[in-house]
This record gives C-alpha cells, sequence and structure tokens, in this order.
C-alpha cells in the first residue's frame, strides 16, 4: 500500500475502525497523493498524501497557517493543485468540479450571505440552485433548523446573524443537498458551548447515515472524542497520519495535544 493509500478515517466506533483498517479498509472518497501548492515563490503545500474511507470522520490539525484552509480549497476546486492529485469519489476536485460541488457540503471558516436575504429565503435559494424541490428540502430540514435553535431566527437578515448562528446556517447549506462528504473549516469557532455539543452531536448523526466528514479543528479534545484517526499537518506538510493509538504509540505521549504540540513547536528566535 502506498502512502497516499494509509487511511486517515474516524469511525464511530474506534475499536472496529482500527480491525477494518487492517484486514478490510473502506473505499477512500477522498484521495490526495503528493499535492503541492504554490503562490509564486511562496510553497503552501508540499507533498500531501493521504486518504479518507468512505463513511468516517476524519480530523485534520494544524497550526494557523499550516495549509488546512488552502487544502480545503483545493478539493473545493477553487484552487488548482500545483502539483500532485485530488479525487474526490474518483473525480478530479479541480476538473471535474462542478460535478464533485455536487457531491461535498462545504462549511468555511467564515460564512457570508447575501445582506437582503433571511436565512430561511438563503436556504430557499440554494435549495434551487441544486435543483432540488424547495418545498420539499424545506420541510425535510426543519427539524434540523429546530436542532440547532435558529427557529426563531430563520427569517431574520442572515447578515445580521451572530458568528455563531452564521455557522449553524452555513452547517445547513452544507447539508442541504445530502452530500456523501461533508468538509468543514473550523466548524465550531464562534459557538458557545451548548451549541457545540449540538452541532457535534449533529456530525455523529450524519456520519452514522453514512456521509463522510473531514473538518479542520484547533481543539484537540473535540478530534479525540469524534474521530478514531488524525493528519496533523505543520508548514505545508503531513507530519503525522494515523489512528490516536497508533500515534500514542509512535511518540510514546499520552494526548493528542502533547502530540501535536511536540511536531509543531516552533524553535525559540535568537
Amino acid at each position: 500500500m502506498s502512502e497516499s493509500q494509509l487511511p486517515c478515517g474516524g469511525a464511530l466506533d474506534p475499536s472496529m475502525a482500527v480491525t477494518e483498517t487492517a484486514s478490510q479498509p473502506s473505499a477512500a472518497i477522498v484521495r490526495i497523493d503528493g499535492v503541492k501548492k504554490s503562490f509564486g515563490y511562496k510553497v503552501a503545500l508540499k507533498n500531501v498524501s493521504f486518504a479518507v474511507p468512505s463513511g468516517q470522520i476524519c480530523g485534520l490539525l494544524g497550526p494557523n497557517g499550516a495549509g488546512k484552509t488552502t487544502l480545503f480549497r483545493l478539493l473545493m476546486g477553487i484552487l488548482k493543485a500545483t502539483e500532485g492529485n485530488l479525487t474526490i469519489d474518483g473525480r478530479d476536485a479541480f476538473d471535474d468540479r462542478m460535478e464533485v460541488k455536487r457531491l461535498i457540503g462545504f462549511l468555511p471558516d467564515e460564512p457570508v450571505f447575501y445582506s437582503y436575504l433571511s436565512g430561511h429565503e438563503v436556504l430557499e435559494l440554494s435549495a434551487a440552485m441544486h435543483g432540488l424541490d424547495v418545498a420539499a428540502t424545506m420541510k425535510r430540514i426543519a427539524p434540523l433548523i429546530a436542532k440547532l435553535r435558529l427557529l426563531q431566527d430563520i427569517n431574520n437578515y442572515a447578515e445580521d446573524y451572530s458568528r455563531g448562528m452564521k455557522k449553524k446556517l452555513g452547517l445547513l447549506l452544507a447539508m442541504l443537498h445530502e452530500p456523501k462528504l461533508l468538509v468543514l473549516d473550523e466548524p465550531t469557532n464562534g459557538l458557545d458551548v451548548e451549541s457545540t455539543h449540538l452541532f457535534y452531536d449533529l456530525i455523529f448523526e450524519t456520519a452514522e447515515q453514512g456521509t463522510t466528514v473531514l473538518f479542520s479543528t484547533h481543539l484537540m479534545d473535540h478530534v479525540t472524542k469524534l474521530c478514531s484517526h488524525a493528519v496533523i499537518i505543520n508548514e505545508g506538510t503531513v507530519v503525522a497520519k494515523g489512528s490516536l493509538e497508533e500515534l500514542r504509540s509512535t511518540f510514546g505521549l499520552a494526548s493528542l495535544e502533547e502530540i501535536f504540540l511536540q511536531l509543531t513547536a516552533r524553535p525559540p528566535q535568537t
């Protein structure tokens, strides 16, 4: 098995994940192989390779500026890789980007909405753009709106929402077309404790229904609770990947936070 085929997948039952990965690995919905991305002389990503099996939850960790958002933009087909390949369910993330966008639900770190539309209208517009039956879609997601505590504000202007409310609306938009893959960039930034728990309960339920989830975060405890595997990226390079048990064994450290700090620590300036 090549390095690019090594899986980064977090199953809901970690004990099952290790067995499945070792004997009968799930087909990877995300494959990233030898990816490099440069902006002029600045290299943002260098030889990034990993895979995410279908139906899993995978945590992407890294300090600010490590390249996580650039990687997500490559997966979304917003950017084209300088070198290497990125595929979603066998489709090239850039060349087949229109088709790939039907497979992915994307939540950016800072969702932005039309200033003159309510939250409800934003959802209706998105449903129409996806070619969905608008009335049926709004009926289907009504329980999610209530679960995320947006029911009282759904008819208010979305641009006036708090940051946390925008994150919730952004998640609804990402899930609206029932994608095979959710890509979430720092999904709990701006959420209070209660909303964070609601958010991750929903991610669990979505993964149990077969949706693959790839999310970035700075919160190690969330990765520990949600994922059995993680990818750690630093200065544009993957510095570790595998199950949490494998990472602990490899580095001889008990916590993911200790491993992360060891791998991403910068030398003191002189």
